[in-house]
C-alpha cells in the first residue's frame, strides 16, 4: 500500500531520497517449495518536507511481517548484556521498585524483560505480536500478551495509568499503527512514568552509509528532531537521550509526559541534539549519492575475489538487513554459496530473492571468506571465531568501509 500522507505529521510533500528497487520483505525466509514464489514490493526511502521524517513510501501489512517471524533477541550475547546494563541504569535513574509495572512493546522472546527481572523488577509484561515468538517468551515465564500493541489493547488488556516504565526497543520504526500506539502509551503510562525508546539512528545510517538498514520492517528512520516532532503531537517530550554503539549506532531516548516531574532536560540530551542538527536534507541527499557509488565498489570487490582468486565465499548470519544488501547488489548463489546461522528458526530455509541457503554454523565447513551480514555484532562474532581466523579464513565487513579481517588483524 503506497502512502499519500506522512506517517507522522500527515504532510503531503515529500522528497525521494533512495529508491532501492523492488524487494521481498526482509523476513520472508523461504522453504524450498516457495523458492521463486515470494512477492516483491517497492523499497523507496522518502523525506517529509514538513516534519523531516525519513520513511518508506510503501507499507507491507503488519500482519504479514509480524504475526509470525524468525528474529530472536536471545541469540546475541552483546544484546543481552546491553539490555541488562540498561535495566540497571533505568532502575537507578528512576528509583524503580519491584512492584512497578514494566511493559515491553514488541518485546520479542522476552530477553529485555528477563534482564529487568535479573535487576530485581519482577512485575513485567511483554506485548508481542508474533505467535511463535510470544510462545517462547511465555516459556521463559514472562507474562506475555500475544497481540499488536495499540490503543484497544491498552484499554482492554492493560488499563489506564498502570505502567511505570514502557520499553520500546527497536520497535518504534516498525509501527504501522503509529498514532494508535502513541495514544495507548499516553493512556497506560503513569503521570510520572517513563518511555524508553531505543532506535537505530538515522544519523548513524548517514555517517556510516548503512543502507542495509532500509527495509520494509523499518517504516520510519528517526533523527532526534523527527522523533521529537512526532512525540509532541501527544504531549510527550524527550528529557534525556544519548548515543550507543549497539546495532551500529543507536539513540536511547527517555521520554515523559509534558508536565511530568521528570521533564528536566539533561546535559547529555542537549549534546545529542546539537549533533543531531547535522542531519539535514542536504546531508541525507549526499548519503543517497554515496550509496550508489558504494554499490559499485562492493560489487567490484566481491567479483574480483570470485574471478581472480576463485574464492569460496559464504555469508555470516541471516539478518533482515542482509537481504537488503544482497538484493540491492543483485547477489545470488553464483557468488555466495551459502550463509551460516545459529538461529534455529532460520536454519534450513533460504534467503528471499537471492535464494542463498541458510545452514547451521559448522567449523568443519569453512570458506575462504565470510561476508559479515550481521556486522552490527562484529566484535562478538570475531571474538567467537578466533580459531578459524588462525586457519586462514577471512571476514569481509562493508560498513562504514570495505575491510578485510584476518589473523594479522587480530593476533
Amino acid at each position: 500500500m503506497n502512502i499519500k500522507k506522512c506517517r507522522s505529521c500527515g504532510g503531503t510533500k515529500f522528497r525521494s531520497i533512495l529508491n532501492l528497487g523492488r524487494h521481498p520483505w526482509c523476513g520472508d525466509f523461504l522453504s524450498k517449495n516457495r523458492l521463486g514464489k515470494e512477492k516483491y514490493y517497492p523499497l523507496n526511502l522518502i523525506y517529509c518536507m514538513k516534519c523531516e521524517l525519513l520513511q518508506l513510501d510503501f507499507t507491507v501489512p503488519k500482519e504479514k511481517m509480524f504475526s509470525n517471524h524468525s528474529y530472536l533477541s536471545s541469540t546475541t550475547l552483546t544484546l543481552k548484556n546491553y539490555f541488562y546494563k540498561l535495566a540497571l541504569e533505568n532502575k537507578k535513574q528512576f528509583n524503580l521498585n519491584k512492584n512497578d509495572l514494566i511493559l515491553d512493546i514488541g518485546g520479542n522472546d522476552g530477553t529485555q524483560m528477563l534482564q529487568y527481572k535479573l535487576a530485581g523488577m519482577h512485575n513485567v509484561l511483554n506485548v508481542e505480536s508474533a505467535s511463535n515468538i510470544a510462545k517462547i517468551s511465555k516459556n521463559k515465564k514472562i507474562p506475555t500478551i500475544n497481540d499488536f500493541f495499540n490503543f484497544e489493547v491498552a484499554v482492554n488488556k492493560i488499563g489506564a495509568d498502570k505502567v511505570r516504565l514502557i520499553n520500546a526497543s527497536g520497535v518504534f520504526f516498525h509501527l504501522e499503527e503509529l498514532h494508535s500506539v502513541l495514544k495507548a502509551i499516553n493512556y497506560c503510562l503513569q503521570q510520572d512514568g517513563v518511555l524508553i525508546i531505543q532506535f537505530m539512528y538515522a544519523g548513524s545510517m548517514i555517517d556510516k552509509d548503512l543502507f542495509d538498514g532500509i527495509y520494509h520492517e523499518h517504516l520510519c528512520l528517526y533523527t532526534i528532531k523527527s522523533l521529537s516532532n512526532l512525540l509532541k503531537l501527544y504531549n510527550l517530550e524527550i528529557f534525556d537521550a544519548y548515543y550507543s554503539e549497539i546495532h551500529s549506532g543507536s539513540i536511547i531516548a527517555k521520554v515523559c509526559k509534558k508536565y511530568s516531574i521528570l521533564n528536566k532536560k539533561t546535559f547529555r540530551l542537549k549534546k545529542t541534539i546539537k549533533k543531531d542538527k547535522k542531519y539535514n536534507l542536504q546531508e541525507i541527499i549526499k548519503f543517497s549519492k554515496r550509496v550508489k557509488v558504494k554499490r559499485k565498489k562492493i560489487l567490484d570487490f566481491l567479483f574480483s575475489l570470485k574471478k581472480n582468486q576463485k574464492a569460496k565465499i559464504y555469508c555470516y548470519g541471516a539478518p533482515a538487513k542482509g537481504n537488503t544488501l544482497l538484493n540491492y547488489l543483485g547477489i545470488n548463489t553464483s557468488t555466495i554459496t551459502k550463509t551460516v546461522e545459529v538461529n534455529p528458526l532460520k536454519i534450513g530455509l533460504y534467503l528471499p530473492k537471492s535464494h542463498i541457503p541458510i545452514v547451521k554454523e559448522n567449523k568443519n565447513d569453512l570458506p575462504d571468506y565470510y561476508l559479515l551480514l550481521s556486522h552490527n555484532f562484529e566484535n562478538e562474532i570475531i571474538k567467537k571465531n578466533y580459531s578459524i581466523l588462525k586457519k586462514g579464513v577471512k571476514f569481509i565487513t562493508l560498513f562504514p568501509k570495505i575491510r578485510l579481517i584476518d589473523k594479522s588483524s587480530i593476533f
